[in-house]
């Protein structure tokens, strides 16, 4: 275990990294449109030679390898992070059963804080920026904890629910008004909840092999299905509008400034919002599967199952 090693990333890593945030802005291809259908959108799956998930070697100048670092925190078993606003990332370990954060404006590695005792937290997500909801298969329930990591309320779907049975989230996301959307993966449905955790709806998923990741982003619903290595990009109402694949290893799904990050194996792919393919970044010698990326404008964070890695991008 070491602190994190501060690195100079190429110009190139910054412009691909934030080239599509034009793209965002305007809405781009991955918006809530009826007439967005998966085929005019689905990206180099239909030639398996051409995906770089598929053939990685086939356009080297697209991958770029991050140099090697000192990780900066080790792990049991990490699943999820998010970094807020504030420089404060958090993390999920289910092997320890703990929340971590790290304040990452300060020199210490060490975490500020860590909330015990969950179960097997997995999921994660930041409400408004603000609240922490963290989801638990094996508790089956969503946590939602306040800005002082306070304990505010559990949130399940009621028994009365037609298709209620057992619970058992994966993942968390939520939107601007604060309200939830829970990825039950095992039964193949995202439920929704609004921001006092009242069940609203549901959506069922079951064309997909094994849901298992969630985001939320300007209006649609982003689900890794790593049974089929597809990434599916659904409205609030469940109307699939893309599919980006097929990934080998496909393990997750965040949206950082305005570009997909989709990590699958040991290698992040980006992607703009248009489904443009942006190009790849790999860590020299990784100590694992990517689990999760979080990150801001300076820097990139990198979550394998045990260990933390971090590089700021400087030009």
């Amino acid at each position: 275990m070491g602190v994190g090693k501060t690195v100079l990333l190429l110009p190139f890593c910054l412009a691909l990294i934030f080239a599509a945030s034009d793209d965002s802005q305007a809405g781009g291809a991955f918006t809530s449109s009826a007439a967005m259908t998966a085929a005019t959108v689905t990206t180099a799956a239909n030639n398996p030679s051409n995906n770089p998930a598929n053939n990685p070697s086939a356009q080297p100048s697209d991958t770029l390898l991050l140099p090697s670092v000192e990780s900066l925190w080790d792990f049991e078993d990490a699943r999820s992070a998010e970094l807020r606003s504030d420089g404060t990332l958090f993390i999920t370990d289910a092997g320890t059963g703990n929340l971590y954060t790290f304040l990452l404006d300060t020199a210490s590695a060490m975490p500020d804080q860590l909330v015990p005792g969950l179960r097997e937290p997995d999921g994660l997500t930041l409400v408004m920026d603000t609240y922490t909801a963290v989801a638990s298969r094996t508790a089956g329930e969503v946590t939602l904890l306040d800005e002082e990591l306070i304990y505010m309320r559990d949130v399940s779907v009621p028994s009365w629910v037609p298709v209620a049975g057992t619970f058992q989230p994966t993942d968390v996301a939520s939107n601007a008004f604060g309200e939830l959307f829970i990825l039950d993966g095992p039964a193949r449905r995202i439920y929704h909840f609004n921001a006092n955790g009242a069940y609203l709806q549901h959506i069922e998923l079951q064309e997909l092999t094994s849901p298992e990741r969630l985001v939320y982003h300007s209006e649609s619903l982003f689900v890794t299905d790593p049974g089929s290595g597809n990434l599916h990009v659904l409205t609030e109402a469940g109307q699939e509008l893309a599919v980006i694949g097929a990934f080998p290893q496909l393990s997750r799904v965040r949206i950082l400034d305005g570009t997909i990050w989709i990590l699958s194996g040991k290698v992040a792919h980006l992607f703009a919002m248009t489904g443009e393919h942006l190009g790849n970044l790999k860590p020299e010698n990784p100590a694992g599967t990517l689990r999760d990326v979080a990150g801001d404008s300076n820097r990139v964070f990198l979550l394998t199952r045990g260990s933390l890695y971090f590089w700021d991008l400087k030009p």
